[in-house]
């Protein structure tokens, strides 16, 4: 057990020093290239699911929160922009990422493995890391604060509209009050978490779909693999952003 941990580890961490090591071999036309699929398959795909989660997300969050606190109350606007902002934004858009994408990063992987495509680049001189890995993990790190931003702004502006429609509320006076005791630091570390989060998600399912053996039962183990370890990674930089944020105020 502690000997596949650590190699699952290792394994981790070798492929952070690629995309960390790495990342120049982007401006190549071909890894240009397929960095522009992976972020179109994992980010611009997404966006119906992302826009829809944001919509229903804010208008039911902040109508509860705006119920119980008023909403002219400090505690609703601070709950909306540390609570709804800078947490939920990026942990609900990692967690959706994670189950759409890092089962399917994994097992197309596998796959690849099983027809020898990592084989056959080598062999054109290809290194299989750069073409294959490389634009994934870059691709969903980009990817994930992308998405971020736009559910940020759609739940922010579907609570203030729902509140408008139910409380009668002017929806500059709420904006006000949110950007007053918003926080420009706080907003950049939601990114920077959002970034690590996709890091770490494509990371994982790279590290389970390239090293897998060579088995149809192996895409499935893979997936999972991708899926639980995914998932918590997701959870622990949210806590140590937390703490970090919890720091900071």
């Amino acid at each position: 057990m502690a000997s596949a941990v650590a190699f699952r580890l290792h394994g981790y961490a070798l492929m952070v020093y690629l995309a960390l090591t790495r990342w120049v071999r982007l401006r190549e036309p071909q890894l240009r290239q397929q960095l522009h699929r992976q972020v179109h398959v994992l980010g611009i795909s997404a966006l119906p699911v992302i826009v829809a989660l944001a919509v229903l997300t804010g208008a039911a969050a902040v109508t509860q929160v705006t119920a119980l606190a008023g909403t002219g109350s400090d505690v609703a606007q601070k709950w909306l922009f540390y609570g709804l902002f800078f947490e939920l934004a990026p942990l609900l858009c990692a967690l959706v990422l994670v189950a759409r994408s890092s089962a399917a990063m994994a097992s197309e992987l596998v796959v690849m493995h099983l027809h020898d495509e990592f084989i056959a680049l080598r062999r054109m001189g290809i290194p299989a890391a750069d073409f294959l890995l490389l634009p994934r993990i870059l691709g969903m790190a980009l990817v994930l604060p992308g998405v971020t931003i736009l559910f940020q702004i759609i739940s922010v502006g579907s609570g203030w509209l729902a509140v408008a429609l139910l409380h009668e509320q002017p929806l500059s006076q709420m904006a006000g009050h949110f950007f007053d005791l918003a926080d420009a630091w706080m907003t950049l570390l939601s990114l920077g978490k959002s970034a690590v989060m996709g890091l770490l998600i494509a990371v994982i399912a790279c590290h389970h779909g390239s090293s897998a053996e060579r088995s149809p039962r192996a895409i499935s183990d893979a997936a999972i693999h991708a899926v639980g370890n995914g998932l918590v990674a997701v959870f622990v930089v949210d806590v140590v952003f937390a703490m970090l944020a919890y720091w900071l105020r």
